[in-house]
């Protein structure tokens, strides 16, 4: 009765432990939309062409300030000993610091000074290096978010690719699990024969091997959906004891393909490289006029209010002042011409980035209209081919019960209808990757 009690008792507590495990270890079903959003979301590459977009708004924030006038204020205090002064006597030559009668009499007492002033100072002209500054830091802008635009869609692909991997890899468990199923149920069913003597032990070695092998393939297979799922734990910033579902509503339907000319176009129209070398080449532009700036002379305007306070000498207040300045520096303008050669050269620079972003978007397109389409048809094939393995093994399957065709040819054909499975879902979500593929490509990928 003891061992009874201990046993119901053992099954309670293993029940309730099977029941905390699966409570621990939650589930998260994601459409594709929610799984790219949260790929967005804990991008860590991402985050850093968004903080270079910030960068660039900031300093061309700061740009713009700099057209606004310099306002400074100042104040001065100095308490300083009981000064010698002496001064020339222009009767005599002789010299005298302490006479009543002295100009600089009242020097003598002097123990402190104090200065108070507000300035402000603004470049009428500098060879408009203000506003070429403030363009191009407007460019460069413009050409971060678009490199934080290219960035986004890299991150939409790859987590596009890790989704329907993961997917084919969870479909192909499946199917070899339910294949191994009847694989082991045919073992059982040999050995069952072989008993009552009607099968010879060679026949049930043999399906006993291939069973062997199919358990070898869920190995290797489980252990490729661990990689993938963890994979997404980590592009999709869910915790590791999360188990991923996706809803695959729609998320294989092909839409119908462009033609490659309109794939080409759409492609030199909308891809970010593109638009951003367009704009790198406009803000070299603006640099060379920056450098050329110091070619020219520069005019400035500014004012000033000033209160001076010296005890004992003299009093200043409401000190106000303005004026004109024109600079020119010579020196300036003769190094001038190496910030030129600079700016030229990142100019020429920013061309060839361009020509070559340019060749690199038309080669992209091609390579990935070519597979979308390779793939279309890869997915026909394989549809087919699982038609006429499934026909074959049930032909084969038939013949062997009936003794025309040995077993060797029967498990043969068994191998090709799962070959044939696990190509399909391969190639079905690899027709997707491509389709995806060639969307980012053009620059279209939402």
């Amino acid at each position: 009765m003891f061992k009874f009690m201990y046993r119901k008792i053992s099954i309670g507590l293993a029940s309730l432990l099977a029941v905390f495990q699966l409570q621990a270890q939650s589930v998260k079903t994601l459409t594709l939309k929610e799984a790219i959003d949260l790929g967005y979301t804990n991008s860590k590459q991402l985050m850093i062409s968004n903080a270079k977009v910030k960068e660039a708004q900031a300093k061309l924030a700061e740009a713009k300030d700099r057209a606004l006038p310099d306002v400074g204020v100042s104040g001065t205090y100095l308490h300083i000993n009981t000064p010698n002064i002496s001064m020339a006597n222009s009767g005599s030559g002789s010299s005298s610091g302490s006479g009543s009668d002295s100009p600089l009499a009242s020097l003598a007492s002097l123990h402190d000074i104090g200065l108070a002033q507000v300035t402000a100072s603004m470049p009428v002209f500098n060879g408009f290096k203000i506003r070429n500054t403030k363009i191009m830091n407007d460019y460069l802008q413009q050409a971060a978010q678009y490199d934080a635009q290219t960035t986004r869609s890299q991150v939409a692909i790859n987590t596009i690719k890790a989704v329907y991997q993961y997917y084919e890899l969870l479909q192909s468990r499946r199917t070899i699990e339910e294949n191994l199923k009847g694989e082991q149920q045919r073992v059982t069913e040999f050995k069952n024969l072989e008993k009552q003597g009607l099968l010879a032990r060679n026949d049930r070695l043999k399906a006993e091997l291939q069973a062997n092998n199919v358990e070898l393939a869920l190995t290797e297979i489980n252990n490729s959906v661990k990689v993938a799922e963890y994979n997404l734990h980590i592009l999709l910033g869910v915790p590791d004891d999360t188990t991923i579902q996706f809803d695959t509503t729609a998320s294989f339907d092909l839409p119908k393909q462009i033609t490659w000319e309109e794939s080409l176009q759409t492609g030199l129209t909308n891809r970010t490289e593109i638009k951003s070398s367009d704009l790198q080449i406009k803000a070299s532009e603006s640099g060379y006029k920056i450098a050329k700036a110091d070619l020219l002379p520069t005019l400035g305007v500014s004012a000033g209010y000033a209160n001076v306070y010296i005890p004992n000498v003299f009093t200043v207040t409401n000190a106000l002042n303005g004026g004109l300045s024109l600079k020119y520096s010579i020196t300036g303008a003769i190094h001038a011409k190496h910030g030129m050669h600079e700016a030229r050269a990142r100019y020429e620079q920013a061309t060839a980035y361009n020509q070559m972003a340019t060749d690199q978007v038309k080669l992209d397109v091609r390579q990935k209209f070519l597979k979308s389409q390779e793939m279309v048809d890869k997915l026909i094939i394989n549809q087919r081919a699982i038609e006429q393995a499934q026909e074959n093994f049930q032909i084969s399957e038939n013949k062997y019960k009936q003794g025309l065709m040995i077993l060797s040819d029967y498990l043969d054909a068994d191998v090709a209808l799962l070959r044939a499975k696990i190509q399909y879902f391969t190639t079905r979500a690899d027709s997707m990757i491509a389709y995806y593929e060639l969307q980012e490509s053009m620059g279209t990928l939402q």
